[in-house]
Parts: C-alpha cells; sequence; structure tokens
C-alpha cells in the first residue's frame, strides 16, 4: 500500500507541476498574443513587436508556427520546431481551432513539458519529500519561468528537450543499463531543437556507454534527423539546405556588448533565477536597424533596484553555493551527477562565446542551476536542512513577488514600446497616403 501511494504522490506532483504551468503560460499568452504576432500588410522590418523582449523575436516564432512558406522555420537546424508547432496548429486548423488559440495551446503545452520534465528529474533524483516541493516551488518562482512562460518564444521548447534528456539521464541512473533505442530517442530529440542543444544528447551517450557505442548512437542520431528534416518538405516548403550555416549567427560569438566573463556569469548564474532592473540598449552593437526600443538585462548589476532585489540576490547566492559545496563534498558522486556537472560547464562555456542578452537562455541553465542546489540539499544533515527549508519558505514567496513585479513592468515598457511602434506605422501610412495622393494626375 505504502508503495502504491509513492507512486500515486509521484504521479500528482508531476500531473500539478505540467498543469500549473501550462494554464500560467497558457493565460497570460492568451491575453498577449495580439501584441506579439505580425500586423498584416506591414514591413518586417517596421513591425512592432520586433525585438523588443532581450531580443528575442515573437512575430517570427508566431509565423514560423503558422506558415508552410516562410524562410524562419530555419530546419536545416531545428526541424522538431516544425513538427511540434506548424503541424499541431494546422491540424487544430482543420478542427475549426482558431489560428492564434492553437498556437496559444502549442506554446502553453512545451512550457508544461518543460515543467513535467523538471518534476520528474527531482523526483527521481531526490523522491517524494518537501524538498521537492519546494525546489519545483522555486522552479515557478525563478525569472527564467516567470519571463518565458508568457512570451511567444522557443526557448521554453528547446528547455523541455534539454529536460527531456536531464530526465533520461536521471531514469536510467537507477537502471543497471541504458536501452540503446531510450539513448538515440534523446539524442534526436535534444539534436532537432539546436546544435547546441545536442550537446545534452552527447553526454548522455558518453557517460552511460562505451565510446563505440557512443559514436554507433550518434550515427543513428544523424542519419534519423536528417531523414525528418526531409520528410518536413512533404508540408512545408524548404528555403534552406541541411547544411547551411547562418552568417548572422556570427555576429553573436564573442560580441562586446556581453561584457566581460564575470558579466556573463552574473547573468547566467543570477539573473536567470532573480530578475534584476532592466534597460534600454540598441541591438547589441549591430548596426544598419534602428532598435534603440530594446528591453535587456545584460548590464543590469544585482541588487540594484533596492532592498528586496539585493536581499533577494545574496540569498539566491548563498543558496547556490551552499547547495554546489554540499553536493560536491557529501553526494556520492553518480552517472547522473557527472552528466549535470558536464551539462552545466558546456551551458556556461557555450555562452561564454555565444550570445549577447544572455537572459534569452535562462530556461536551459535555471533549471540545472535548481538541481545542483537540490542535490546539494538534499544530503545535508537534519539540522542544517531544517534551516536551508526554512529558508527556501520564505525566499520562495519572496522571489515569486519581485520577478512577477518585474515582469509586470517589464510588460509594461513592452506595451509602451508596441504602442508607439503602431503610431509610427499609422504616422507614416497617413503621410505616404498623402504624398502619393499630391502626386497623381
Amino acid at each position: 500500500m505504502n508503495q502504491i501511494e509513492h507512486r500515486s504522490g509521484q504521479v500528482v506532483f508531476v500531473a500539478v507541476s505540467f498543469l500549473v504551468a501550462f494554464v500560467i503560460s497558457f493565460s497570460l499568452l492568451i491575453r498577449q498574443i495580439d501584441s506579439q504576432s505580425f500586423l498584416p500588410g506591414i514591413e518586417w522590418k517596421k513591425q512592432p513587436a520586433l525585438d523588443i523582449w532581450f531580443e528575442a523575436d515573437p512575430p517570427f516564432v508566431y509565423q514560423s508556427m503558422t506558415s508552410t512558406e516562410t524562410f524562419l522555420h530555419q530546419t536545416n537546424r531545428h526541424p522538431l520546431y516544425v513538427y511540434f508547432g506548424v503541424a499541431p496548429v494546422k491540424i487544430m486548423g482543420l478542427l475549426g481551432v482558431p489560428e492564434r488559440l492553437a498556437v496559444c495551446l502549442v506554446l502553453a503545452l512545451s512550457v508544461g513539458l518543460y515543467s513535467a520534465f523538471f518534476a520528474l528529474t527531482l523526483l527521481w533524483t531526490l523522491g517524494i519529500r518537501p524538498l521537492t516541493w519546494f525546489m519545483q516551488a522555486l522552479f515557478f518562482s525563478s525569472s527564467s519561468f516567470v519571463f518565458w512562460a508568457g512570451i511567444c518564444e522557443r526557448f521554453p521548447l528547446g528547455a523541455a528537450t534539454i529536460m527531456a534528456t536531464t530526465a533520461g539521464a536521471a531514469y536510467y541512473n537507477q537502471k543497471e543499463k541504458m536501452p540503446t533505442v531510450a539513448a538515440v530517442f534523446l539524442n534526436v530529440v535534444s539534436l532537432s531543437i539546436t546544435i547546441t542543444n545536442w550537446m545534452f544528447g552527447l553526454l548522455l551517450s558518453l557517460i552511460f556507454f562505451k565510446f563505440k557505442k557512443a559514436i554507433r548512437i550518434t550515427i543513428y542520431t544523424v542519419l534519423i534527423t536528417s531523414a525528418l528534416w526531409f520528410l518536413e518538405g512533404l508540408f512545408i516548403i524548404q528555403f534552406d539546405s541541411l547544411i547551411q550555416l547562418d552568417s548572422w549567427s556570427h555576429k553573436f560569438i564573442f560580441n562586446p556588448y556581453a561584457g566581460s566573463v564575470f558579466n556573463k556569469l552574473i547573468v547566467l548564474l543570477g539573473h536567470t533565477i532573480v530578475i534584476p532592473e532592466i534597460h534600454l540598449y540598441n541591438f547589441s552593437g549591430v548596426t544598419g536597424i534602428d532598435t534603440t526600443g530594446l528591453l535587456g538585462v545584460q548590464h543590469s548589476s544585482p541588487g540594484g533596484s533596492g532592498a528586496l532585489e539585493l536581499s533577494l540576490s545574496i540569498a539566491w547566492a548563498f543558496l547556490l553555493i551552499l547547495g554546489a559545496l554540499s553536493w560536491w563534498a557529501n553526494t556520492t558522486k553518480t552517472r547522473f551527477d557527472r552528466f549535470l556537472s558536464f551539462a552545466i560547464v558546456g551551458q556556461v562555456g557555450l555562452h561564454l562565446i555565444y550570445g549577447t542578452e544572455l537572459f534569452l537562455y535562462g530556461p536551459h541553465i535555471a533549471p540545472l542551476l535548481l538541481l545542483i542546489v537540490a542535490r546539494g540539499l538534499g544530503d545535508l544533515k537534519r539540522p542544517t536542512l531544517r534551516f536551508a527549508l526554512v529558508t527556501l519558505s520564505v525566499f520562495i514567496p519572496l522571489l515569486a513577488l519581485h520577478n512577477i513585479t518585474r515582469y509586470t513592468e517589464a510588460r509594461a515598457l513592452y506595451m509602451e514600446r508596441y504602442e508607439a511602434g503602431k503610431k509610427e506605422i499609422v504616422r507614416t501610412s497617413g503621410a505616404d497616403s498623402a504624398a502619393r495622393k499630391r502626386l497623381a494626375p
């Protein structure tokens, strides 16, 4: 009976984690999707929703989920977006579901899966205990969840595939061996989102298999992913080849806007949990596009907006350091621990090289940091663990309040720039129309 109750508790935990994330994301998206998509008949460079949130591109993402002819699919790098975006949206359209509702459902589903896979990883590394619920609550309170749950972007889906691979590593860590089929599947899932996410699949193969077997898994992965890409041609028009490189991405390699190594670490390890004051910036120093009204956090200082933010930043630093030190000193290292540590090093190393507004990648790294904290706190002795739980019970609601307040302020700033962009479009359209009338015979 205890075993049945234990499993029932696990199912409830995962279901609640999924539903909370899905409902939050859907309720935000359904109210905001009109201000995050393309306005019809307007040139793409003049779209008011373009390049406001931390260099995110919601209008492009919306179009890539609804059009079968757009060049924005970028299927040479992440074909799973097409299967998870265009296909279900079009199928729902055939069933009479409005396009905007379908897009919101798909995006909210990716956020729900992101949360559910994180919950599964907690279960398979901690088990049912108060700390598990605290860490899931901390996940919901983090700035990486609060901000990206309501934005029309692909990062939560990419994070869901990362967490699926991580959950697979946690599950098979408890088993004698991992089936080759499971390893290939998790590799395909991670590679089909972005080639950088494939580091999780490759780490999984190298840690759980001998080198020769890992090579075979890699070959199977490339073949299956290539087949997925070719099959896309049956229902979308592919503008780019499978191996085409994106010259635009080169602008984000060692871009000076991202700042020093210390500055990047502050964003990756701190801002992804506690959002700082949001500032204006100019498209990471890339010239040729007038984007002076963008919102970012890359050059914000932790605790710069007041006592609450400073206290939360210090508390998060304390929890991260305490968890990491306890994990390093007390935890018996398993294959999962090696996977997790290399994954964090890989993500941090990648974004010390690539990226400008590194808050974009918060959903990829924040849950990994939370897992390190969870693993470390889970091995503390009872008096210290009790102190950590009390700290979390105070920290989490204050963090949620702070990050929600910051999100609300950022949303207001976004709408100011969005409405100003719409007014400018109306003004210039009116001026162009008047000029054409004057020139008419």
